[in-house]
């Protein structure tokens, strides 16, 4: 469907990729990784045609229909946001404007037979492009991406940046474009909407190449990996995970590789060194000298800086009751979004905010952080306690013009230069790239920025809305692993569920004008509400709650165990398969040892490879 053929790009400060031949077929749906600045979405344009490679060249099929959804905001329009989905079949509007009038008109003259064949002729027409399915399918959609039905009259031009994106990805779904190409699809929804679209995408039959750094995302939504790294482009087969296991696999195999490359070239080294002064040696020698010179190097890896530490500052200890919400009314005019509600956040909680669009999350966290004035009732921070706001917005604030230097030194004041490096340093940041202007940092970057202008002071409390917006995977990792290392408490938003099962201990449920706890993480509150819908149509059982958690885990215990049988069959029948190799091969007929260590391990692992079977078999019995 299209082929990349010697592809090259680079930019004044140094080369994206070199020589990318890839080639994407029909039903493949790849995410397209890499770290911030690595070129993605360049190679997603220049895939589009809307940027041009230093060489090489674009082939993309005849005919086929593709759709584009860009990380830029969407204009708005006085359209509804209804017409504004349907506008992306204008031919349908066009049609249904013209049987309308044809009807009318015939109405009122029976005998026109030339009306009646382009009425029939318009009719065929539209319903082969499914005009009278279309504005369902588009209600369905605009439902799906979080919009509520009474909205979908409302003029396009209303509506937040955020939402007109939805609007636009919902006008591309409605196509059924041969192939997708999505940038960043998910910055702009809620997890609710994140999930709806990954469901749907997972049943896309078409092609997609998108963009993403929700690995949660990427492992329901893409059957391959197209990974941009020093300056290459590798396509993977499978999700994110498989990726990430043959990537690993991969380093290990180039690293050995390179050890004993390494190890060759030293030993042909110091045969060269001992014996280059003796004239018997000489052939010898020449040979080697020879040899070296042809040997194709084997590159030194090149280790993803997977050591990073952000360091947060971290504070003293804190009263119990860190921040409460009690009796808390807030309403928008008719809008009642709280009635009534009770809250209380201790000291080392890190919670959760879920719940569909509209609940309250954002409002929630914004009256934690003072920011949003409540109805009736009162907020109160505990005594003493500092707390921090991160909002969804946050890199609009930031000065473009500041250096990186500059927008920290401004809420750091009394700091030395010697501080300030090492504290950018602990956010990524170093050498030359702290002289950066904000203005030509990537989204990440500026998240970052505004992570550290944040954090500058300790806090006792963190409200996070949405942090890891614009972060790449090895960035979320870092920032992931040191909020889960934080001494406070916190408080956040997110539509990405591997950063809330890794940070957060309890969920909060918003919706319904008031909030619900669960004690566990996202995985445990998903599997908890599904119980619950389940038991809905059984016979009521009382439970506990902790007597539910006890249960998830074990059936944790268990997803666990059997996902590692499956892994060590793979990796037993591929260790089968080597010895067999080695005593099937005439080349060994006479290397008894080796031969019989074969036959010896063969018997070792198909031995355990029955007991694995008949460990599976039982597990299946009880608990699946």
């Amino acid at each position: 469907m299209i082929r990349l053929e010697n592809l090259s790009k680079s930019f004044p400060d140094g080369d994206l990729f070199n020589h990318v031949n890839i080639f994407l077929k029909r039903g493949m749906r790849a995410g397209l990784v890499g770290p911030n600045g690595s070129g993605k979405t360049t190679l997603l344009r220049i895939m589009l045609g809307k940027d041009s490679p230093d060489s090489g060249n674009v082939q993309v099929e005849k005919s086929i229909t593709i759709g584009y959804l860009a990380q830029d905001i969407v204009v708005g329009s006085t359209r509804s946001i209804l017409e504004e989905v349907l506008a992306a079949y204008p031919e349908v509007g066009e049609l249904e404007g013209k049987i309308l009038a044809l009807s009318d008109a015939i109405s009122k003259d029976h005998e026109n037979m030339e009306w009646v064949n382009q009425l029939g002729e318009a009719q065929n027409r539209f319903e082969a492009l499914g005009g009278w399915s279309l504005e369902e399918k588009a209600k369905k959609i605009l439902s799906g991406l979080g919009f509520a039905d009474e909205k979908f009259t409302e003029p396009m031009e209303v509506f937040s940046g955020g939402w007109r994106m939805r609007v636009a990805l919902a006008s591309i779904l409605l196509q059924e474009p041969d192939i997708l190409f999505l940038d960043e699809p998910t910055n702009h929804l809620d997890l609710e909407a994140t999930i709806w679209l990954e469901s749907f995408l997972a049943d896309w039959k078409g092609g997609m190449i998108m963009i993403s750094h929700d690995r949660e995302f990427l492992d329901r939504s893409v059957n391959h990996i197209l990974e941009i790294d020093l300056k290459k482009v590798t396509l993977f087969t499978g999700n994110y995970t498989k990726y990430t296991e043959e990537k690993a696999l991969r380093i290990e195999q180039h690293r050995n590789a390179f050890r004993n490359q390494q190890k060759q070239i030293k030993d042909t080294e110091r045969f060269i060194d001992r014996f280059r002064s003796k004239n018997t040696k000489a052939t010898q020698v020449q040979s080697r000298v020879k040899m070296l010179d042809k040997l194709e190097k084997i590159e030194a890896p090149t280790e993803q800086n997977h050591s990073m530490n952000l360091r947060l500052p971290q504070p003293g200890r804190s009263p119990l009751n860190v921040a409460s919400c009690r009796n808390v009314t807030k309403h928008y005019g008719d809008i009642h979004v709280f009635n009534e509600m009770e809250m209380i956040v201790e000291r080392g909680q890190k919670i959760g905010l879920v719940g569909h669009n509209g609940a309250g999350k954002s409002t929630l966290l914004k009256m934690l952080a003072g920011v949003e004035s409540v109805t009736s009732g009162a907020v109160r921070i505990g005594s003493s306690v500092d707390s921090a706001y991160y909002a969804q917005h946050q890199l609009e604030t930031l000065d473009s013009n500041d250096t990186v230097f500059e927008s920290i030194q401004k809420v750091s004041p009394g700091w030395s230069e010697t501080e300030m490096r090492t504290y950018l340093g602990s956010f990524m940041f170093s050498g030359d790239e702290i002289e950066k202007y904000i203005k030509v940092l990537s989204g990440g970057e500026k998240a970052r920025v505004a992570l550290a202008r944040m954090l500058v002071e300790p806090s006792h409390l963190l409200l996070l809305d949405e942090p890891t917006n614009h972060l790449d995977m090895i960035t979320r990792n870092v920032v992931e692993s040191a909020l889960t290392q934080f001494s406070g408490s916190i408080v956040c938003i997110s539509h990405d569920r591997h950063f809330l099962n890794n940070v957060t201990n309890l969920t909060c449920e918003v919706g319904g004008g008031g909030i619900r706890m669960f004690e566990g993480n996202y995985d445990y509150y998903d599997w908890k509400k599904q119980e619950e819908n389940s038991a809905k149509s059984a016979t009521p059982k009382i439970k506990s709650e902790s007597k539910g958690k006890s249960n998830y885990k074990e059936q944790k215990k268990v997803r666990n165990r059997i996902s590692w049988i499956e892994k060590r069959f793979k990796s037993i029948e591929t260790e089968l398969e080597n010895q067999r190799s080695i005593s099937e091969d005439p080349a060994n007929g006479d290397d008894y040892e080796l031969l019989q260590k074969a036959m010896e391990t063969m018997s070792v692992l198909e031995k355990e490879y029955l007991e694995l079977m008949e460990e599976q078999e039982n597990i299946q019995v009880n608990h699946v």
